[in-house]
């Protein structure tokens, strides 16, 4: 991994020189020389590749990283020296960091000679079968969450893990034959618990934040990153979680891979003999009654926090340690208060909120300048920010709303947003948006806000909630509407008179939600059509009670592959003509318990790996049963069926209850 540690690092070091131009005024020449000496020894990797066998190799590899994770504190810290400093105080910091890159200056000119010396004798003191330590060279991870190897599979596991008949073998073979960045981006998501998936759109955004992404002329780092992810599904080293995907694409490290690339990471567990590596880099903890102990005494880049806590203490942030960090992630811990310090983080460049009890943010967030991600969705009572929040020009991402939105022309992701007063003409103003969420859409807002989304020609992602949408709030669009041509998810929540004519037009479409639509016309006859749809869900979208031939004719649906249809009107779905749904891979039928019969036709649609009926009336149970039921040559060749007897359901919950809310779609 030394092609990435150099290459990331001088990547994050020329984004650094660009944003704080002031605090490294003087010192440019001196930068410039230190950067292209670390250029040097890294070709020396990359010609060479990673020889784990090698120990001269490994020892050198190390030495690298120290140092330049050296380099990186002591560039940091003199950004946050010179942000408390003025005057002839910032003068001494500068002669003082001279100093100590003059140091540096000479660790590279022995490392490199070091290299020259191994590059030139062809072989290695160490000899290729000598193992090394590199545990100091890890990235650290703490948690409770059975991600640490106990005693007895470690000894088990040594030695023969590299070894040809070692059941990981062709498995680190094929990680070995990776870029660089892959393996990066494959090794960051061991840091999640293993049955825990992580929602794509927040991967890659983590991703973006620590500077883990290789840049690209002419693209944004958020598109290399999926580019990345979706390679590494494509190769079955990241798996897609099927049963949340009509919730958004959640992603988990596959089993054979996650087994030996722990083996990268230190790992430590509160209660253990485990400690915590001064040079830990990434930390994930259940405890925040630990995080003081922890950052005093490292110097992390990431902490991640899982678990809802219970703590009364609002002083639980380390300033000496969390100065550094780059991702402060707090999603589902109920915090209920954020302590001051976090505006003093100037180096933050992901903040993760959801779904805490915070009411409002320190009056210092204005000055995180370094700020790409600020997600603060269903958090406490806070709805609204300060005026402070104009300041983060650099922020790409949030998940709320603000008047005088408009000056933050970098953001590509903003959802939560309110319809009404003055925001559409904000709108109007964020043209390089990827993502928006719109709620409380209304007849005396709807002209303003379609005229501004249409000027978003970038937009992917559209999002748009009628006011009252649980108390059947009418929806409203315009016929004259003219979606984004490249836009792939539209998200639609609330009555629906018709579909709109413009949704057959989309051909970029990928993932469609209609929710709570209430329709009295099949709208498959219009969804059908659409080229590239993968993923529908149709959640109370039509109020019908017979699905028949005109739900998909042959050739209809030509990708779609995740359908979710809650049948709550529909008794009989009578004929799936052959030829229709030709990729169809997961049917997902809910509060189906008035469905008599699955369509006919069925049985031809031989892609199908997972059926879901929930719940199902018990006499449909019947006909469905392999030994003898009527129904079950439609079933027969589904590797997987899901259901639960309604007479399951009554005696669980109460047969008069409401219907049960949809699930959760905001994701990413």
């Amino acid at each position: 991994m030394a092609e990435a540690t150099v290459r990331f690092f001088i990547q994050r070091l020329e984004s650094v020189l660009l944003r704080e131009t002031e605090t490294f005024a003087g010192l440019e020449d001196q930068m410039e020389m230190v950067k292209g000496a670390i250029k040097e020894i890294g070709c020396f990797y990359v010609d060479r590749g990673d020889d784990e066998g090698d120990a001269a190799f490994s020892r050198l590899e190390t030495e690298l990283k120290n140092l330049v994770d050296d380099l990186d504190d002591q560039c940091e810290s003199l950004c946050i020296q010179m942000d408390q400093q003025q005057g002839s105080d910032r003068s001494g910091l500068t002669d003082c960091f001279r100093t100590e890159l003059l140091k540096v200056e000479s660790r590279i000119a022995k490392t490199t000679h070091k290299m020259r010396e191994l590059k030139n004798s062809g072989t290695t003191a160490g000899g290729m079968g000598e193992k090394s330590d590199n545990k100091d060279q890890s990235d650290g991870v703490q948690t409770e969450l059975d991600s640490i190897p106990s005693e007895a599979e470690k000894e088990e596991n040594e030695g023969d893990q590299t070894s040809v008949g070692s059941s990981s073998f062709p498995f680190r073979l094929k990680y070995n034959s990776l870029p660089y960045y892959l393996k990066s981006c494959l090794m960051y998501c061991c840091i999640f618990p293993e049955n825990y998936g992580i929602a794509k759109g927040r991967l890659i955004r983590l991703l973006v934040a620590e500077g883990l992404i290789l840049e690209k002329a002419g693209q944004i780092g958020e598109d290399v990153a999926e580019e990345n992810i979706n390679d590494l599904v494509s190769q079955g080293m990241l798996l897609v979680d099927n049963a949340s995907e009509i919730n958004g694409t959640k992603l988990t490290v596959s089993s054979p891979y996650r087994v030996f690339l722990r083996e990268s990471y230190i790992t430590a567990h509160p209660d253990s003999d485990f400690s915590i590596q001064r040079r830990t880099r990434r930390i994930l903890t259940p405890d925040l009654t630990k995080v003081a102990e922890i950052l005093n005494n490292t110097k992390p880049r990431s902490l991640f926090l899982f678990g809802e806590q219970d703590l009364s203490d609002e002083n639980w942030l380390n300033f000496k340690g969390a100065k550094f960090l780059r991702v402060l992630d707090l999603e589902d811990a109920k915090i209920r208060k954020l302590p001051d310090e976090v505006g003093d983080l100037i180096h933050l460049a992901y903040l993760g909120l959801k779904n805490n009890d915070i009411d409002e943010l320190p009056d210092g967030i204005g000055n995180l300048r370094a700020l790409q991600s600020l997600d603060i969705r269903w958090c406490g009572d806070l709805t609204e920010l300060s005026t402070e929040i104009l300041k983060l020009v650099r922020l790409r991402h949030l998940k709320i709303y603000t008047m005088g939105i408009g000056k933050l022309g970098s953001l590509l992701t903003l959802t939560g947003v309110h319809a009404g007063g003055e925001i559409a003409g904000e709108l109007r103003k964020l043209t390089q948006l990827r993502r928006l969420g719109v709620m409380d859409v209304a007849e005396e807002n709807a002209d303003e806000l379609y005229a501004s989304i249409m000027v978003m020609q970038g937009l992917l992602s559209l999002s748009l909630e009628a006011k009252h949408t649980f108390d059947q709030g009418q929806l409203v669009l315009r016929d004259l509407f003219s979606p984004p041509p490249v836009l792939r998810k539209l998200r639609l929540e609330g009555l629906l008179e018709k579909i709109p004519n413009w949704i057959g037009s989309m051909e970029n479409l990928t993932n469609l939600r209609l929710g709570s639509s209430h329709l009295s016309e099949n709208p498959t006859s219009v969804l059908q059509v659409l080229p590239n749809l993968e993923k529908l869900n149709l959640w109370h979208a039509y109020d019908g009670r017979q699905y028949g031939k005109d739900f998909c004719k042959a050739g209809g649906f030509p990708k779609l592959e995740v359908p979710l249809m809650p049948l709550v009107f529909s008794e009989e779905w009578t004929e799936l003509e052959e030829g229709a749904l030709p990729r169809l891979k997961y049917l997902h039928f809910h509060s189906c318990s008035s469905l008599r019969m699955l369509p006919e036709g069925l049985q031809f649609v031989t892609t199908v790996e997972e059926l879901v009926l929930l719940p199902l009336l018990d006499e449909h149970e019947e006909r469905l049963k392999p030994d003898g039921g009527v129904e079950n040559y439609k079933i027969r060749n589904i590797p997987k069926i899901t259901f639960i007897p309604e007479s399951v359901v009554a005696s669980r919950f109460n047969e008069n209850s409401s219907t049960p809310p949809a699930p959760a779609t905001d994701e990413e």
